[in-house]
């Protein structure tokens, strides 16, 4: 997967999220458009919790918000960050043990993404996106 992601094109996020910040201990389910839930986390201490124009929930802890996201207006804020991303290459549904510390499933569909950082390096925290929910909140930024 790590050699699949360097090859891979930067994507980045297009639309607008919704954010809050979070509540110490709040617990946040993904729940992908057929009702299951992808992963959960437990904010803490200066997380936010970001909604998706797909309307699936996150929790991002606050040095990544500010790094990833842009205030357009109050509660609506911009991507103003990359990742480099890959489909499924197994064709079965995986699971894998997310950088947050629970895990994260996805289907046949989904694809494994990473930070690409302003640096032109992969953050090494690999998690997973909904294929559907890829299709419609990214695009490509650019080609290797």
């Amino acid at each position: 997967i790590a050699a699949a992601l360097a090859a891979a094109p930067v994507y980045r996020k297009f639309g607008y999220v919704h954010a809050r910040y979070a509540k110490r201990g709040e617990k946040v389910a993904t729940l992908l458009a057929d009702g299951k839930t992808e992963t959960f986390n437990i904010a803490g201490r200066g997380d936010w919790i970001i909604i998706n124009a797909t309307g699936e929930s996150e929790i991002i802890s606050g040095d990544k918000f500010q790094l990833r996201y842009e205030k357009i207006e109050d509660g609506v804020y911009a991507s103003k960050g990359f990742i480099k991303a890959v489909k499924n290459p197994y064709g079965v549904p995986v699971e894998i043990q997310s950088a947050w510390g629970f895990p994260q499933k996805g289907d046949e569909n989904c694809l494994f993404a990473d930070t690409f950082t302003a640096e032109g390096k992969l953050s090494g925290d690999v998690y997973l996106i909904d294929g559907k929910v890829f299709e419609k909140t990214y695009s490509v930024y650019e080609t290797n």
